[in-house]
């Protein structure tokens, strides 16, 4: 007897010091090699450095950090902590909650404040806490003056953009292990003193995390790009009216979901736009910050992007011909979060003989075992007896009936 198995299947400077600043699935109807695949987390990350201080046209943005990743998703909330009263008492500090989403992991997090320092001359000594303990990147953040030391575009060092008028964005990576990962409230706060007369008050506090959660049944890419991108209607010396930047690489293929996030400071509620991959997106004035808003926050913006899509992408922040008048005097764009999801590939079952039995992996959740006598002409029928869960897999003994017996597990419709 012969067995055979197998399986089938702003400030700009021009800001006044009272004012300032939101599956492809497997879907085979017969499987017929039996192939485990690993999902594996990847993670390609942008690391370099560049001279930091108080750049009159702002660093511009750039890519930061990117990856890859199962069962992922974004998390971003953004605080108003802008108050329209000059040069509070040091030390000063605001303090803010973000409750993160059940989760199992985070994979990155990141916290990302504007600050207003009065002058490009004076300094910070930045503290920032999380759940009552100190990052180690701001214990303290030193940062300000014309001749900052320090990095920008970095993924695992805190960073200092200058944008030459007193305006400072922060960005600080945190350890994932302080973060609550149980949906209960994660309590930062930002403190600052400083030897001279830094203003200290902060326009947002903008808290990012990349996090799994199993239970997402999806592949998550995404793409941070971070920077003082200031644009200008009529720009001076190196100064621009544009700003362009290129996203990581991403998978289009089968993406089920792609939501572009960007974060804007200081404007005067006239016309700037916006473009994904040459196409403009939102109005023509995208960016809803106005100075007319007392202790406005930032303008924090979400588009789907879908259909605009493709392995190289890029984002254009416009002040320049293209847009219509009445433009914008200067802008600030200053994060952007391109984040991509795609369905999760159902890992195909393993189909054995052990023995006298048939097993076969439990991830075989709507697949079905089916056995024939002839594999060319006989027909495929449900085996006589039912299958059982032992050890973690599926069992089911081998029916010696007749000089050969087939076995296949097909997907169910």
């Amino acid at each position: 007897m012969r067995l055979r198995t197998g399986t089938r299947g702003n400030n700009d400077g021009n800001q006044s010091e009272t004012e300032m600043m939101n599956a492809k699935g497997w879907n085979y109807s017969n499987l017929l090699l039996a192939i485990i695949v690993g999902l594996q987390l990847c993670e390609a990350r942008a690391e370099f450095s560049l001279p930091s201080g108080s750049a009159s046209p702002g660093h511009g943005i750039s890519n930061v950090l990117s990856g890859s990743i199962a069962h992922g998703a974004l998390y971003w909330q953004s605080t108003t902590n802008w108050l329209n009263v000059g040069n509070p008492p040091k030390p000063y500090a605001v303090t803010n909650e973000y409750a993160l989403p059940v989760c199992d992991s985070i994979v990155e997090a990141r916290i990302i404040a504007t600050v207003w320092g009065g002058t490009a001359n004076y300094i910070s000594e930045m503290t920032v806490t999380v759940n009552g303990m100190t990052l180690p990147a701001a214990n303290p953040l030193v940062f300000g003056s014309t001749a900052d030391p320090n990095p920008v575009f970095s993924a695992t060092n805190a960073n200092a953009y200058g944008s030459g008028s007193g305006v400072w964005l922060v960005t600080i990576p945190i350890p994932a292990g302080m973060l609550f990962k149980d949906g209960a409230a994660n309590t930062i706060i930002v403190s600052q003193t400083s030897p001279d007369g830094f203003d200290g008050r902060v326009q947002h506090v903008t808290l990012l995390a990349v996090y799994q959660r199993e239970s997402l049944s999806n592949t998550f890419e995404y793409s941070i790009a971070e920077g003082s991108g200031d644009i200008y209607r009529a720009p001076a010396g190196s100064q621009v009216s544009q700003r362009l930047v290129s996203l990581a690489p991403v998978n289009p293929e089968n993406a089920i979901g792609a939501t572009l996030q960007v974060l804007y400071t200081y404007g005067d509620a006239n016309n700037d736009r916006l473009y994904f991959n040459g196409t403009q997106i939102g109005r023509d004035n995208v960016a809803d910050w106005s100075t007319a808003i007392v202790n406005n926050g930032p303008s924090v913006l979400s588009f789907d992007v879908l259909s605009h899509l493709s392995v190289s992408n890029s984002i254009t922040f416009s002040l320049g011909p293209d847009v219509p008048d009445t433009r914008e005097a200067s802008l600030r764009p200053q994060l952007a979060v391109l984040a991509v999801t795609r369905s999760a590939a159902i890992e195909r079952p393993l189909l054995a003989l052990d023995g006298g039995w048939i097993v076969w992996t439990t991830n075989s959740v709507g697949f079905l075992i089916e056995t024939t006598t002839n594999l060319w002409t006989g027909e495929w029928t449900a085996p006589l007896t039912t299958p059982v869960i032992q050890g973690g897999q599926y069992t089911m003994p081998v029916d010696f009936s007749g000089s050969w017996r087939f076995y296949r597990l097909k997907k169910g419709d």
